[in-house]
């Protein structure tokens, strides 16, 4: 039975509960495991055929609300792809303190690497909400690598994809300061609209950007203090974008 993590207690600007499944705003449906191999960029292309074998052998697993999907350095068993839900991947320090190095969506793939390399996995994942995910074992993965030495190719662009991900990653934890990280979040999760709501907890917040709570909610004061936005019902509006932009630079 997969285990459950705890989730940080709340307090202050931002102690809200994840809210639904969002992408820009926008309630996610649940994607079939035939449309979710037929989108995933590794198997484009197949036949019909070699996708009912793939389906075959593979299953889709429900998780709960903060149940486990891996913990970091267990043994690989295969490839993941997000049916429905949120999972985050994250590394939790010896002290305790959590790291949230993405968040996975529906049509995403979680332990590509270990996959290639035959390490552990190397990082834990865990749903934020119910979710489901295809599982697609190790060895049927392997099969298919092995009938269709093409496929390599798609494997290496998804993982540069990744690489770029956790370079940019880096270079905000080393490179820029809290209130930089937090502008550059808000900025994103705009995405160009004027409001949108918050869907993290102070906790997961501090986590995505490697801090701690209480500074988290300091800065949001500070940024709506000075006019970059304004903060009402959970919903967050951007009253000065261009200075937002700066903010994160």
């Amino acid at each position: 039975m997969r285990k459950k993590v705890q989730r940080g207690g709340g307090g202050g600007l931002f102690d809200e509960t994840w809210a639904g499944i969002y992408t820009n705003g926008m309630a996610t449906r649940m994607k079939t495991p035939r449309e979710l191999v037929h989108e995933f960029p590794f198997f484009a292309g197949l036949d019909e055929q070699t996708y009912d074998e793939l389906l075959a052998r593979g299953r889709t697993l429900h998780l709960d609300k903060d149940e486990v999907l891996f913990l970091e350095d267990e043994p690989c068993k295969g490839l993941f792809l997000v049916q429905s839900g949120v999972i985050k991947i994250h590394k939790i320090s010896e002290s305790g303190r959590e790291q949230i190095l993405t968040f996975s969506q529906p049509g995403d793939s979680i332990a590509e690497v270990p996959l290639f390399d035959h390490g552990n996995y190397p990082a834990a994942a865990a749903a934020m909400e119910p979710s489901d995910v295809l599982f697609i074992p190790k060895d049927a993965f392997n099969d298919l690598l092995a009938q269709r030495p093409q496929l390599a190719q798609a494997v290496i662009v998804a993982l540069a994809q990744r690489m770029r991900k956790l370079v940019n990653l880096i270079a905000d934890l080393s490179l820029r300061q809290v209130r930089q990280r937090l502008a550059r979040f808000l900025h994103e999760e705009a995405a160009g609209r004027k409001t949108f709501p918050l869907t993290l907890t102070n906790d997961e917040l501090a986590a995505r950007l490697g801090s701690v709570r209480d500074v988290i909610s300091r800065t949001m004061s500070g940024l709506q203090a000075d006019g970059f936005i304004r903060l009402h019902n959970r919903q967050v509006e951007i009253l000065d974008p261009d200075g937002l932009i700066e903010e994160g630079e």
